[in-house]
């Protein structure tokens, strides 16, 4: 695992964790712990660097988990997931026009997440990153389960919004 993995595995959130101790604290404690440096004398500062690296990391992360912020993308994926199919095959499976599935798969094919083949005239796309299909089938699964269920999924989202 290289070092940048292994920071990021740390760095995961733990909401059981309390506020450093000695952590400056009121109005303006943001401002002032990051605009603290190091003097000249302290040599490289590990924190910033490791900061930058996760910044750099978690700004990734988004665009990535930007792709399953629309649905018709998801309907693609899914259409997608176990099979190859042509943009045809895809359009009859999402109920989605042939412009809007050819203008996600094109977003999707240059983000790395689907790859395609030209046979003829017709377009083929399958899925490249099985891992990105997984993370699409589990976070379907649960909400669907809580749609079964009937839980207040929207207050619950906002209220987990509103503590971010």
């Amino acid at each position: 695992m290289g070092s940048r993995t292994a920071r990021v595995a740390r760095a995961a959130p733990d909401s059981t964790q309390s506020p450093q101790v000695g952590a400056a604290k009121g109005p303006g404690a943001e401002a002032a712990t990051a605009t603290k440096r190091p003097n000249a004398g302290d040599g490289p500062n590990p924190d910033a660097r490791e900061a930058d690296e996760l910044r750099e990391v978690f700004a990734s992360v988004a665009r990535y988990f930007s792709l399953l912020a629309e649905p018709t993308r998801l309907s693609i994926l899914h259409s997608i997931c176990s099979a190859e199919r042509s943009v045809s095959a895809i359009v009859t499976a999402t109920g989605a026009t042939q412009t809007n599935v050819s203008r996600h798969l094109a977003l999707m094919h240059h983000a790395g997440i689907v790859g395609r083949r030209r046979e003829g005239g017709t377009v083929f796309y399958r899925l490249l990153d099985p891992e990105f299909a997984q993370i699409c089938r589990i976070v379907c699964v649960r909400i669907a389960g809580r749609i079964e269920a009937d839980e207040p999924l929207r207050q619950e989202l906002l209220e987990y919004a509103a503590l971010r």
